[in-house]
């Protein structure tokens, strides 16, 4: 696949898909408009699972979430919130 292209192109194809499928615990927050505290809480419970968490075995840690998984659970998110301003 890219064993033909130098580092740059390769640099950018991977950026390119980074960018198109996954996001980071910040973006994630913003996407769903709630906190980082909120957003934690969310994961502790299960209610949004990250597909890969860098440093896992220490305090800070940089979870990855597939976008199609956060755009799902924002429609579910969504049902709540309207059922909630009823």
């Amino acid at each position: 696949m890219y064993f033909l292209d130098d580092d740059d192109v390769i640099k950018q194809k991977i950026s390119a898909e980074l960018n198109r499928y996954v996001m980071t615990q910040k973006q994630v927050a913003d996407f769903l408009d709630v906190s980082t505290q909120g957003m934690s809480n969310m994961i502790r419970e299960r209610k949004l699972e990250p597909f890969y968490v860098f440093n896992d075995s220490e305090a800070r840690k940089i979870n990855l979430f597939y976008k199609k998984d956060v755009e799902d659970y924002l429609e579910k998110l969504n049902g709540y919130r309207g059922l909630r301003k009823k």
